[in-house]
């Protein structure tokens, strides 16, 4: 009876033993089943090593303009390594719409600041005729060709403006600005010219050449200052300043060049020659004739008054001379 009982014992606790461990296998086993769609419905955040994680800097950047920038949630984030990507639940899948993608060619593109662009205005001032003549400014003037020097002149210029009336004087001066002035003109074997060119309108000197001597024939005027107005003027055909050929003319007080009824230009300091100029140098200095009759005239003059001091000294000493007598 009691090994009946001990058998009975035996085989209870063995069957239980078997119930348990089948259990506990079929329930490991049902774990290890649903254990897949649980770890893929579950949301889960994978971090890969850093050291694996490849990061490709594409050559064309894409920027999207922050109205349709997608910021996901980092709980449902997952980082794949390149070769392994994988990207589950659709639901978080952005789509862009191509129309949205832009690629900057930087190089390509030359973008100009509006406030680098520099305007150069050209500002011309309206000059205010002085009502006094002053000495203008020297300038020296060429006209060259293919042979050489034709003309060299240098002088001073002043235009003058007179508009007086028999009530009142109205006399304006322009004086010629030599770094404002650009030379220009023509070489001939017995005629040439000297243009000289300067904002407000330019003068024109035409030489002539005969036999031996040399001058200016004609001086024309074209001038406009919005003070003043437009003045043209010429002096016509004459002779002035004649000059040996190959000599070089020199005069201080050269007189007004009569233009017009209320034109004239003046002429100071003048050294120039024309024609038959050597190595582009002044040839030997003549005084013009204007100079040598104001040296005449003065000589004359001194003459005269040497000569009607000693007529008074004379008298002077006559009249003592006498009364020197009458007291005797």
């Amino acid at each position: 009876m009691a090994s009946m009982t001990r058998i009975v014992s035996f085989l209870l606790f063995t069957g239980t033993f078997l119930v348990n461990t089948s259990a506990q296998t079929s329930f490991t086993i049902m774990l290890n089943v649903l254990s897949g769609p649980l770890a893929s419905a579950q949301p889960s955040t994978t971090t890969q090593n850093p050291s694996n994680t490849t990061t490709h800097v594409p050559s064309n950047t894409t920027t999207h303009a922050p109205s349709n920038t997608t910021i996901h949630a980092p709980s449902n984030t997952t980082t794949h390594a390149p070769s392994n990507t994988t990207t589950h639940a659709p639901s978080n899948t952005t789509t862009h719409v191509p129309t949205n993608t832009t690629t900057h060619s930087p190089s390509n593109i030359t973008t100009h600041a509006p406030f680098n662009t520099t305007t150069h205005a050209t500002i011309h001032t309206t000059p205010v005729l002085p009502t006094k003549s002053s000495p203008p400014k020297n300038g020296n003037y060429t006209v060259k060709d293919g042979k050489g020097t034709c003309i060299i002149a240098d002088l001073g210029l002043e235009i003058q403006i007179d508009n007086s009336t028999k009530e009142k004087s109205d006399k304006k001066y322009f004086n010629i600005d030599p770094k404002q002035t650009t030379p220009i003109g023509t070489c001939g074997d017995f005629k040439s010219n000297l243009l000289l060119q300067f904002p407000e309108g330019s003068i024109n000197f035409t030489f002539v050449k005969e036999s031996k001597t040399y001058y200016i024939e004609q001086v024309s005027v074209q001038f406009y200052v919005a003070s003043a107005g437009k003045w043209d003027g010429t002096s016509g055909k004459q002779k002035l300043l004649p000059t040996d050929v190959g000599y070089s003319v020199t005069c201080k007080r050269t007189p007004a060049v009569q233009l017009g009824d209320k034109l004239e230009l003046i002429l100071a300091d003048v050294k120039l020659q024309a024609f038959d100029i050597q190595d582009g140098k002044l040839g030997k200095e003549e005084t013009c004739s204007y100079d040598r009759n104001i040296t005449a005239v003065a000589i004359a003059i001194a003459v005269v008054v040497i000569i009607v001091i000693a007529i008074v000294l004379y008298f002077i000493w006559h009249k003592k001379r006498s009364s020197g007598y009458e007291r005797i």
